[in-house]
């Protein structure tokens, strides 16, 4: 899920469309005659630029730090937080949205795209920043396409502070090949990720951009998961130009079985928001898609009539909200009794999908945090800290952030103000 309680400051006019963080009713019709066509690669080799387009013209360091002040958490700051945060916005941004191959769900090649903010004449060389975006049900809602609020905050909290930001859009939404996205899939995310962050050192280089091998993953919800899956990959697999140097999960279901567990063995939480029907039906219907073997109908797992409607809903064009009013409040309604039972039980192939997702079944190679509000009802706070057990049984240290009182949305912007202290 990503926040949408956010709407960016349209003072800027055309100059918005230099950063998807700020491009809320930017058209984008000033991208096409700034496009970079690279010859595709072999089919086997991933990590490749395919395709380079710039969108629109750079904004302003000016502008790039007014923006951030009126962000309403931001404008609610004591003063000389604000402060202090305005005066690390140093650089101007430019957008670029770009594609490039990765290998799909059964290690076929595929074509993926993602978004690269470059801060504009940096005093020396940079260090990445590797940002995995909340859940999409839309394949047009994703960070290379310009219009996507959660952006902003990458933007003018590391882009514009002097560091190479990278969003992927994830395999099956933005222009990816495939035809649907693979919800909470460990593998698939990991490699979009970590090919990503190959393509985007090569845009770096083609637009006289230094990096200084420092290298900070970060993610919320969906993309807290996938920052784990990163982290993970990139300690069975280092980039040799990139030093992970850590990783921040901000409400992201890094125990996933346990994230599971909760969802699926309570209701949620009267009066509070909570996308647990469509975030259950949607890793279901995907993790069928991606295995073959969770069902052989649907009806064996999904209640009437949601069973049927599946297909329809996850089709790409629809977005959370759209598909949480055809869907029951909680996943104890969607779910038929024996599905529920037995995924709660760990005795069918949902449980044994899930449990072979897992993203912290290796220890980390770098600093791991978990940042997440206590009224998540969305992701529980209590799969966090259940995460934190696990990875402190094998004598590792998942540092949590507890912020009290704090919910899915919320929660993202002083997760964001906490990855600016430790991301340096």
């Amino acid at each position: 899920m990503k926040p949408t309680h956010r709407v960016p400051p349209r003072l800027l006019g055309a100059a918005l469309c230099a950063c998807a963080a700020a491009l809320a009713g930017c058209t984008g019709g000033n991208v096409s005659g700034n496009v970079n066509v690279v010859v595709p690669p072999p089919p086997e080799v991933t990590g490749t630029l395919l395709k380079v387009t710039e969108l629109g013209a750079p904004l302003a360091a000016p502008d790039a730090r007014q923006l951030l002040l009126q962000l309403p958490e931001v404008a609610a700051l004591p003063q000389a937080q604000r402060d202090a945060l305005a005066a690390e916005v140093q650089f101007g941004v430019r957008g670029f949205a770009f594609e490039y191959t990765t290998k799909g769900p059964n290690g076929e090649p595929r074509k993926a795209s993602a978004l690269a903010m470059l801060p504009v004449s940096p005093t020396g060389a940079v260090a990445t920043v590797a940002y995995m975006h909340g859940t999409s049900t839309k394949r047009s809602e994703i960070p290379s396409a310009g219009q996507f609020d959660e952006s902003q905050e990458p933007a003018l909290l590391f882009a514009a502070r002097g560091r190479l930001v990278v969003a992927p859009d994830y395999l099956g939404l933005g222009t990816s090949d495939l035809s649907y996205h693979p919800y909470l899939h460990r593998d698939t995310l990991a490699a979009s990720g970590r090919d990503a962050l190959i393509a985007a050192a090569e845009l770096a280089k083609q637009k006289a951009l230094a990096l200084n091998g420092d290298l900070f993953v970060m993610g919320y919800s969906e993309g807290g998961f996938a920052a784990g899956a990163l982290q993970r990959r990139l300690a069975q697999a280092p980039i040799n130009a990139l030093a992970l140097r850590g990783t921040m999960s901000i409400a992201g279901p890094l125990d996933l079985s346990k994230a599971v567990d909760l969802a699926l063995s309570t209701d949620p939480a009267t009066g509070r928001a909570s996308g647990r029907s469509v975030y259950s039906a949607f890793t279901i219907w995907a993790y069928q898609r991606v295995y073959g073997n969770l069902y052989s109908q649907a009806t064996e797992v999904f209640n009437p009539p949601y069973a049927g409607q599946l297909d329809a809903l996850f089709d790409g064009t629809r977005a959370a909200d759209t598909i949480a009013a055809a869907l029951p409040a909680s996943p104890r309604q969607l779910l038929t009794q024996g599905a529920l039972a037995a995924t709660l039980n760990g005795s069918n192939s949902i449980a044994a999908r899930i449990r072979e997702n897992d993203v912290i079944d290796l220890n980390p190679a770098a600093s791991m945090v978990s940042c997440h509000g206590t009224d998540d009802d969305t992701v529980p706070f209590a799969s966090t800290t259940s995460a934190r057990s696990r990875l402190a049984a094998r004598g590792f240290t998942l540092t949590v952030i507890e912020l009290t009182g704090k919910d899915h949305v919320s929660a993202y912007v002083p997760c964001m103000l906490e990855a600016v202290q430790r991301f340096r």
